[in-house]
Formats: structure tokens, C-alpha cells, sequence
């Protein structure tokens, strides 16, 4: 113990005596907090309106007016309107397509939407039956920025928004319309139906003068029948009396009123064959007037009968515009923010914290030597002396990183951090087993260990949840993860940003403790049988002349 103590003046003797040591090692203590803090601030608000509202994206509609149930159509005029009055993006309006393509294509614009000239009719064809609905083009320039792309999908889910709304309250005002034709029609309707009770007294009056007719048609039968017997009768009666009275030619009896007799019933039998033809035809049209009126009460009974129909023509007269909105919305999501984090920035400062704390630790063995050397006039140090007794120096100035690193992200760029004191601990703690871990590498392993520690920080940056979840990750880093320190410093410090969770933060500062177990390990067991291999590669590095 008496010499780790010694090593440990040693150091810091040396330092301070040293200015350019002096120097070195406050460049050191400010140099990570840098990059912590510039990559916080850049990542501060991306996808508020305040930002998304630089990004460029062209409007062009070149759709043309269309005419339904008389009333004058232009959607894409409507919907250039309401974009003018957004904005969430930056929306420039260009005078025609091909200009706004071109700003696509030369970077100008981010993407470009083209409404085509029949778009209104295409919305305007539900009128019809037509339900193909309407096209817009969208063109995205992928190749000018990977992330402003996704930031972009904000304004089509923006544009498309718009547009139903805009189209739900066009289809209103069409159905507006359709309901002031219709409230015409059942104004006829209430006529009609007035009329109605007449025409069903009529029918009923015609069923009894068909029966009247049918009976009349029947008695001038039978009439007509009787007489054309008695007309036979008397034409035999006739000539029977030609016959005998030409026998008595002489007499003075005269047969001219018998003959005038049947001439009258001639003439009476056909009046009534006649007249019975009139009745049957008389009696055909009463059949299809009857016919007719059936049809007429039928329609004008069925159009009344709507109830519903009744109430949405009396919403659609009087809200048209609300109609549109309450279609256009069906369904309101009602948001309920759990452990809500103010800004971006706070919530990406968990992880650049925890990075700038692994590059400092990485910028140190890089500058201080892990290596201890003895003084020739002592006892050679042993190894678990060494170890420790350098590491002190690690130790405190990766502390310190840490210590300026905090404080400039709570009261310089002020993160949300709801537990400052526990969030200091927690990057505390983190610092600790970074620099235990990396001083230990490079203390066993020598430059092998630094490449091996870059490595590390590289497999923990693209796969331990920092930026994307770990859960859309490659399969590889959802197995790799859980073995890494990242995963459990940045769950510490989410729990003093935006919340704790019964002992999750507890359980994570735990969850780093075999890791430092593991370091002290590798540090007091691995040094002496590589220090050969290392001493080799020392002398092959020397000879090369280029490395240090």
C-alpha cells in the first residue's frame, strides 16, 4: 500500500511541476465535455416546428375547376391555401412542375408535391359511383440527406391531414347541396302526398264504377241478346204473315206497322252491341288508371319514409364545415405523455453523456502512460502496485471530465434532469468503470488494448439503444448488447432526466459492477504473461521508425 501511495504523489508531483503537463491535463478535463455538449445542442429541437419549418418542400397544383350539382369545384387551390397558413414545413409554392422538380432534383427543395389537373373531378367522382379517388405525386430527393428524409414523412402525413380535410369539406358542401335539391323534392313530396289521399278515394271510386260498369255490361248483354231472339221471332212472324195474307190480298188488314215494329229492334240491338264495346273499353282504361295510381302512392310513400334521411339533410344545411371536420377526424387520439421529456436534446443527453465520458477516458491512455517506472535506486514495484497506483490519475481526471461534462449540461445548456444530484452520481460511476476498463486494457495489452477499446466504443455506439431502439437493430447487436457497459450507464441517467421507475436506477448501477470485477481481474492476471508480447511489439514498433 505504501507504494501505491508513493506512485500516486509520484504523478501528481510530476504534473504539477510540469506546465505543459500542466496544460495537457485541463485540455483533457474541458476536451470531452465538448463533444458532449455540441452534439446535445445540434440534436436540440430537429423535429419541432421551428426546425422542420427550414426544410423546403414545393407545392404545385395544376388542377382544373369541375362543376357538381352546380357548384363550382377546385380542391387543389383549397389545399394550396391551407398550406400557406402551415407551418410545420417550409412550403414554397413554385409557378409551375417542372421548376419545382428541378429544385428536387438540384437540392433545392427536399421534395415536391404535383397535384394533376383532374384531381377534383377524380374526389368528385364518389358523386357517380366513381370511388377510384384522387392521386398526388411526391417526389423526394433521398440522396440530399438520409435523416431530413424521415423528417419529411412529417409533411405527408401533414399533406394528407390537409387534404382529407379539405376534400371531407368539399364532399359536404357537394352533399350541402344535394340536401337543398332534395329538401325541393320532398317539399313537391308534401304536395304529392296531398294529392295522394285523392287519388286512393279515386281508386276506390273506380273499383265501383268498374263493378257498375261490369254489371251494366251485363244486363245490356243479356238485353241485347233478348232482342236479337225477339228480332228473329218477328222477322218469322213477318214472313209467316206475307205468306197467309197474300193468301187474303183482298183483305183490308195492313202489315206495315208490323214491319216497322222489327225494323226498331234491329236498329235498338245494335245500339246496344255498341254500347256494350264502350263499356268494355271504358273499362280497360279504368284497369290502368287503377294500375297507375298504385305505382305513384307506392314512390311517394317510399320517399317519405327516411327518417335518418330527414336529420342529415337538416345537419348538412346548417354545419356543412363541421360535417367535413368530424369525417376528416373520425377518431381523436387522446395522448398521454409517460415520463415526458421536454426537448430532443434532453432525451439524447443520456447517451452523448455517457460517449464523452468513453472518449475521455480513451484521450487518456493515449496522453499518460499506463506503464510505471522504478526509480533504479528502489525495489521494483510489483504489478498490483503498479496497477493501482497509476490508476489513481486516471481516476481524478476522468472525474473531473465528468464533474465539467455535468455541470455544462445542466446549467449551460439546461437538459431536463429531474434528479441532477443522482445524474451526477450516475455519470460518476459510469467514469469510473471507463476508466477502470480502458486503463486496463491498455495497461495488459498496450496499443492492442487502445485498438481493442475503440472497438468497444464503436459496437456500443451503433448497438446499445443510444439513437435507435435496440429492438430494430441487427440481430447481432440485440445479442452483443446486455455485455456492454452503455446499455446500463444510459438507463441510469434516463431515470434522473425524465423519471424514476421503483429501482431501476439502482439496478442499473449494479449491473456495471462486474465489469469493474472483471477489469481489476484482467489487469492483476493477464499482466505478467503478456509482457513479453508486449516488449516485442514495443521493439518491432521502434524499428519501423513511424510509430510511437
Amino acid at each position: 500500500m505504501k507504494n501505491i501511495w508513493k506512485i500516486i504523489k509520484n504523478d501528481f508531483r510530476h504534473i504539477s511541476q510540469n506546465v505543459v503537463a500542466v496544460v495537457l491535463v485541463i485540455g483533457l478535463c474541458a476536451l470531452p465535455s465538448l463533444y458532449a455538449w455540441f452534439n446535445i445542442f445540434s440534436n436540440w429541437n430537429p423535429y419541432e416546428e421551428d426546425a422542420t419549418s427550414n426544410l423546403k418542400i414545393a407545392v404545385v397544383s395544376k388542377d382544373q375547376p369541375f362543376t357538381v350539382s352546380q357548384l363550382s369545384l377546385c380542391i387543389g387551390n383549397s389545399i394550396l391555401e391551407s398550406l400557406r397558413e402551415n407551418k410545420t414545413i417550409g412550403w414554397v409554392f413554385p409557378e409551375d412542375e417542372r421548376t419545382a422538380l428541378n429544385g428536387v432534383y438540384d437540392g433545392d427543395y427536399y421534395a415536391a408535391l404535383i397535384i394533376p389537373e383532374d384531381f377534383t373531378k377524380s374526389i368528385a367522382g364518389i358523386t357517380s359511383g366513381d370511388l377510384s379517388g384522387g392521386t398526388i405525386a411526391y417526389y423526394e430527393n433521398e440522396k440530399k440527406n438520409a435523416i431530413a428524409t424521415k423528417i419529411t414523412s412529417k409533411a405527408q402525413s401533414t399533406v394528407e391531414t390537409q387534404i382529407n380535410r379539405t376534400v371531407f369539406s368539399t364532399l359536404t358542401k357537394i352533399a350541402s347541396e344535394i340536401g337543398d335539391t332534395l329538401k325541393n323534392a320532398e317539399e313537391q313530396g308534401s304536395l304529392y302526398l296531398t294529392a295522394l289521399s285523392g287519388l286512393e278515394a279515386a281508386e276506390k271510386d273506380i273499383k265501383r264504377y268498374i263493378s257498375s260498369l261490369d254489371a251494366i255490361k251485363y244486363t245490356a248483354d243479356s238485353a241485347r241478346n233478348s232482342i236479337q231472339t225477339l228480332n228473329k221471332l218477328s222477322e218469322k212472324m213477318v214472313s209467316d204473315l206475307q205468306e197467309d195474307f197474300t193468301l187474303l190480298s183482298g183483305s183490308p188488314l195492313q202489315i206495315s206497322g208490323v214491319q216497322s215494329v222489327n225494323t226498331r229492334l234491329s236498329d235498338y240491338a245494335e245500339v246496344l252491341k255498341r254500347g256494350s264495346g264502350n263499356i268494355k273499353q271504358s273499362k280497360n282504361l279504368l284497369k290502368d288508371l287503377k294500375g297507375t295510381i298504385r305505382q305513384i302512392k307506392q314512390e311517394l310513400t317510399g320517399a317519405d319514409d327516411s327518417e335518418s334521411l330527414q336529420k342529415i339533410l337538416a345537419v348538412l344545411e346548417n354545419q356543412p364545415e363541421k360535417i367535413g371536420d368530424y369525417f376528416s377526424s373520425l377518431v381523436n387520439l387522446k395522448i398521454e405523455r409517460v415520463y415526458q421529456t421536454k426537448n430532443y436534446g434532453s432525451g439524447m443527453a443520456s447517451f452523448y453523456t455517457v460517449l464523452a465520458i468513453w472518449v475521455g477516458a480513451l484521450i487518456l491512455v493515449s496522453i499518460i502512460h499506463t506503464q510505471v517506472k522504478t526509480p533504479p535506486s528502489e525495489t521494483p514495484y510489483k504489478i498490483y502496485q503498479e496497477y493501482f497506483g497509476r490508476y489513481a490519475i486516471f481516476f481524478l481526471i476522468g472525474q473531473i471530465q465528468t464533474l465539467i461534462c455535468v455541470a455544462g449540461n445542466l446549467f449551460f445548456l439546461e437538459i431536463q434532469c429531474l434528479h441532477p444530484f443522482l445524474f451526477w452520481l450516475a455519470s460518476a460511476v459510469s467514469s469510473f468503470i471507463f476508466t477502470l476498463l480502458i486503463y486496463t486494457l491498455v495497461f495488459v495489452f498496450g496499443n492492442i488494448g487502445e485498438a481493442l477499446a475503440v472497438v468497444i466504443m464503436v459496437i456500443q455506439v451503433a448497438g446499445t439503444g443510444g439513437t435507435f431502439p435496440k429492438e430494430v437493430l441487427p440481430v447481432i447487436y440485440q445479442q452483443v448488447y446486455q455485455f456492454l457497459p452503455f446499455p446500463y450507464c444510459m438507463t441510469a441517467l434516463r431515470e434522473c432526466v425524465s423519471g424514476m421507475y421503483q429501482n431501476d436506477y439502482l439496478i442499473s448501477l449494479l449491473q456495471l459492477a462486474p465489469f469493474a470485477i472483471l477489469s481489476i481481474l484482467i489487469g492483476l492476471l493477464l499482466k505478467k504473461p503478456f509482457t513479453g508480447l508486449n516488449k516485442q511489439i514495443e521493439k518491432s514498433k521502434e524499428k519501423s521508425g513511424l510509430m510511437v
